[in-house]
């Protein structure tokens, strides 16, 4: 399918406008893509963002926008989506060097066909009619720190604090709630590291219905793979205000940036590459091809999610905020509940990160570390819980299970089928994939459930 995006409403050639889907991007008259990110810019005091910057950012923001909105559905595999995409850029030249490489990445990541062309434009996301009074500053920070609201961006956040950095924390506002936390954190941080430089930027992004011909598409896609790049650009695009080399980091723990699929049938919708280093290292690529030298980093790449707690599980801020971090798959759920605690976001309980998470922190005391499901590893959960909801239990079983009754080198066949790693990286996740396997079977409680998965006793 064809793609236009738009910085000029009317720039579309009538001969495409009945067979395109047309996506605006104009700054100053609306559109159907958004972001709360220019006003951001302008607040940061910039006259103007670095146009290479800026042309990242729209990059992410159209593809974040094109995702969420073009439906896998039609699809001859429900899944697979071909691609073709128009996309105004500043840097024409630049963008077109890496056209090939990118688009191979867009693939990676979200598992369609992209097809990208750039095509010149004059037009400015962050062109500054006025003056901003209400300033931001992030002058002193040292580096950029993504800041999700979970427990991993959270853990990652004490670490960079406690190795004296200066840290301006980045988060994308999926919905005010989430926010709220984010915001509470940061007070925390402050007070207990005066000393320190710590700025918070939230930033919301987003796609109306696209218009096809004469009209309005109102199909949406809940899958979403492409937010990490979104996260990313955004993130660079501050970490540029700053200097030249500022680092971006994006702390996530090693199970999940390779994520191997739960069971066989997963390979493909289930399997996000979202901070798989393959990933990482085309975005870095790129970024340097173009220009831009904020390099990317995951410190946490080959540590589990329990190694990354008990790093950090000393400092006096652990305890009493760790318990608020939401990791959940879908921490709004409880708002439609018909019974029971309508309190949200709250972690579920039962979806893949949340298990990932209790088996984290499983003997840790936290305050506040409540969940809608606190016993979903048990067979009595399966037995009562209707439709779709013990899914991605019965998957983490069907994995444990294959844990135990497969060999080393198909563990290692299936984690380079994720993506291409060194044969020192395969080594190193294949420790963090059966450390995390032990972690999930040591919060079973349920004996039927330890015979299922291959433990006997417990053992």
């Amino acid at each position: 399918m064809n793609i236009w995006i738009n910085k000029n409403v009317n720039d579309l050639p009538d001969e495409e406008r009945s067979a395109t889907y047309k996506f605006d991007i104009n700054s100053f008259s609306g559109g159907t893509i958004y972001s709360s990110l220019r006003e951001i810019w302008l607040r940061l005091d910039s006259k103007l963002i670095n146009s290479i910057y800026e042309d990242f950012f729209v990059i992410g923001l159209t593809v974040f926008a094109v995702d969420k909105r073009i439906s896998r559905d039609g699809t001859r595999d429900r899944w697979t989506r071909d691609l073709h995409v128009s996309i105004p850029v500043l840097n024409c030249e630049e963008w077109n060097s890496v056209r090939s490489q990118l688009e191979k990445t867009l693939n990676y990541l979200t598992g369609d066909t992209w097809n990208l062309v750039f095509r010149p434009t004059t037009e400015r996301f962050t062109d500054r009619r006025m003056s901003c009074r209400d300033t931001l500053s992030i002058e002193g920070c040292n580096a950029v720190s993504l800041f999700s609201g979970g427990l991993d961006s959270f853990c990652g956040a004490l670490r960079l604090l406690e190795e004296g950095n200066s840290i301006c924390f980045i988060g994308h506002n999926e919905y005010p709630q989430l926010a709220a936390i984010q915001n509470s954190f940061v007070s925390a941080f402050r007070r207990q590291y005066p000393n320190q430089t710590i700025k918070f930027v939230d930033f919301t992004a987003g796609s109306w219905a696209p218009v096809f011909g004469d009209e309005i598409i109102r199909t949406t896609e809940n899958t979403s793979r492409s937010r990490s790049l979104l996260f990313i650009s955004a993130a660079v695009s501050i970490a540029g205000l700053l200097g030249d080399n500022v680092p971006v980091y994006i702390p996530e723990n090693g199970f999940i940036g390779i994520n191997v699929p739960l069971t066989y049938s997963r390979m493909g919708t289930c399997s996000t590459r979202t901070t798989h280093p393959c990933f990482i290292k085309q975005i870095n690529s790129i970024l340097r091809s173009v220009g831009i030298n904020n390099p990317l980093e995951n410190f946490f790449a080959y540590n589990t999610k329990r190694e990354i707690v008990q790093a950090v599980n000393n400092n006096p801020l652990f305890y009493g905020l760790a318990g608020q971090t939401i990791s959940c798959s879908h921490p709004c759920l409880p708002r439609w509940s018909k019974e029971g605690d309508r309190t949200y976001p709250k972690n579920c309980g039962y979806c893949y990160p949340c298990l990932i998470r209790k088996s984290s922190l499983n003997g840790i005391a936290v305050a506040n570390d409540e969940y809608t499901e606190h016993n979903a590893l048990s067979m009595e959960f399966i037995r009562r819980s209707k439709k779709d909801k013990p899914n991605d239990v019965k998957a983490i079983l069907s994995s444990l299970y294959r844990f135990h009754t497969i060999e080393d080198s198909e563990l290692m066949r299936l984690i380079s089928c994720t993506g291409p790693l060194e044969s020192e990286e395969m080594e190193r996740f294949l420790r963090v994939y059966r450390s995390t396997m032990i972690d999930l079977i040591n919060i079973i409680n349920d004996d039927g459930m330890l015979n299922y998965v291959g433990v006997n006793n417990g053992e």
